[in-house]
């Protein structure tokens, strides 16, 4: 793993972009390979126990584990406390950002532009896609040092739940991606990082085929012409293809998606099926910035012009870094598809 330090950016030769990420599967050893999965792993356990954590603690107190009961309070007092970050929490952070990336084929993260934070600070907005079975590329970039400054912003039902809250916040600047609690955020002058494609986008999750979901998410756009913010389109080379997923009944599974349940049927590795697919390599494209008017209260109409304009922005970075993550061949014939 080769972290470039983020006041000696080294651009690539073409398209101007800057690099602050390069893993290479050539020099990672199964042992690191192995902590690369302990990483991941983790990650996506912890996720799915802060979902079922409300029925974990419903069992606990009417089977009587009052043990598994107090461990849950415990972790959800710590998990609320208005506490800072220190010492544990840095390594913690560092531990994850050196090994998580050792389980691919190769992580790449680059920023288009030569504008990486916080070189030449402009208050923005990150539109990460796609969100795939567990946002992935989203977690590769949560931890990076190159964007400690950037709230990530998720579902307010996994930002409340303690496991997933206590773990955020010990590793980077956590949020919730509630309309109330975006609008502060942006307010107060931070920049924010979200999976605008949310539920739907993960529904839509394929390992041959890769979709966005976009047309209809209008809200972030609005937030940003609100305040003035500059917004960034994120795209993730490969994250589709570190689950599988069921695929088809779309309709049914896209409306389900509307009352915040999830429709995602997913597996990764055969024996454990949490583990994202092996021999695939992500490679994270930061967009340049999308400049937005400040407009207070932008109309249907406005909102809708630079709605399209973002679009077009998210497809022309598919279109022109395909062949660079897919390589040559596939990346020719490679398309996205625009929900």
């Amino acid at each position: 793993l080769e972290p470039i330090d983020s006041n000696k950016m080294v651009p690539p030769a073409k398209k101007n972009t800057v690099s602050v990420l390069e893993s290479n599967p050539a020099t990672t050893t199964k042992f690191e390979a192995f902590l690369g999965a302990i990483t991941v792993s983790s990650f996506i356990v912890i996720w799915l126990s802060s979902a079922a954590s409300p029925l974990i603690l419903f069992i606990s107190l009417r089977e009587g584990y009052y043990k598994i009961t107090a461990f849950i309070i415990l972790i959800t007092i710590i998990a609320y406390l208005p506490w800072k970050r220190g010492p544990i929490s840095r390594c913690v952070q560092r531990f994850i950002d050196s090994n998580h990336p050792q389980y691919y084929n190769g992580v790449s993260i680059v920023f288009e532009g030569g504008e990486v934070p916080p070189s030449e600070h402009r208050q923005t907005f990150f539109a990460v896609h796609p969100h795939g079975a567990f946002c992935i590329g989203w977690a590769l970039l949560f931890t990076c040092p190159t964007m400690h400054r950037v709230r990530f912003c998720f579902a307010p039902s996994l930002f409340a739940s303690p496991f997933f809250r206590l773990f955020s916040r010990a590793v980077g600047k956590p949020g919730s991606a509630a309309r109330p609690s975006m609008n502060a955020y942006l307010k107060n002058g931070e920049d924010c990082a979200l999976p605008p494609g949310g539920f739907e986008e993960a529904t839509l999750t394929s390992t041959s085929q890769d979709r966005v979901f976009i047309k209809k998410r209008y809200g972030f756009v609005r937030l940003c012409l609100k305040y003035g913010v500059a917004i960034r389109p994120v795209y993730v080379f490969g994250e589709g293809r570190l689950f599988s997923n069921v695929q088809g009944f779309w309709r049914n599974r896209l409306a389900l998606n509307r009352f915040g349940i999830p429709t995602i049927i997913v597996w990764g590795r055969w024996f454990f099926p949490l583990l994202p697919k092996k021999g695939v390599k992500i490679y994270i494209v930061v967009g340049k910035p999308i400049i937005l008017p400040k407009i207070e209260n932008p109309t249907k109409e406005e909102v809708a012009v630079w709605h399209n304009k973002y679009i077009a922005e998210l497809k022309r970075i598919y279109d022109e870094y395909k062949e660079d993550a897919y390589g040559a061949d596939e990346g020719k014939v490679a398309k996205v598809e625009v929900w």
